[in-house]
Formats: C-alpha cells, sequence, structure tokens
C-alpha cells in the first residue's frame, strides 16, 4: 500500500530533515514549497495518527478513502 500526502511549505523543513513518516519517499516539491510525499509498504494506522497530529499542515491525496475517513472523525469530533 501506499499514501501520498501533501505537506505544507511552513513545515517542510521537519520532513526535509527527517523522515517523520513511516517508509517516508519525497516525490517531488512543489514551487510552492510543499512537498508531496509517499509512504510505502505502510498500513493506514502507521500513518494517520501523524497526519492528525501535523493537521492542518498535512493532508492526505491518496487513496481517498483516507482521506475521507479522517474527514468523518475530524466532522465528527466538532460536532460533539
Amino acid at each position: 500500500n501506499e499514501i501520498v500526502l501533501q505537506v505544507n511549505a511552513e513545515v517542510a523543513g521537519y520532513f526535509e530533515r527527517r523522515d517523520l513518516l513511516p517508509n517516508q519517499e519525497l516525490i517531488r516539491k512543489l514551487d510552492s514549497g510543499d512537498l508531496l510525499l509517499a509512504c510505502k509498504n505502510v498500513h493506514s494506522r502507521e500513518v494517520v495518527p501523524i497526519v492528525q497530529y501535523w493537521i492542518p499542515h498535512i493532508r492526505v491525496i491518496s487513496p481517498s478513502r483516507i482521506h475521507e475517513q479522517m474527514e468523518r472523525v475530524l466532522i465528527g469530533y466538532l460536532e460533539k
């Protein structure tokens, strides 16, 4: 399984200096300074808690089911 993430430029340096995600690989650095990262051969349970920690600076690009799952959890949290 591969999970692709976009990291905002303002925190990109943390992810460039050190692999903060399991099996982190840089796909590309965008003109905006944002990073596209891939986590290969991982389960979503390894990545989602780290993504949640870095909200709003990181988001799941694919697979969309993980993005949608996180969105439902956050909406549920905000509605309580």
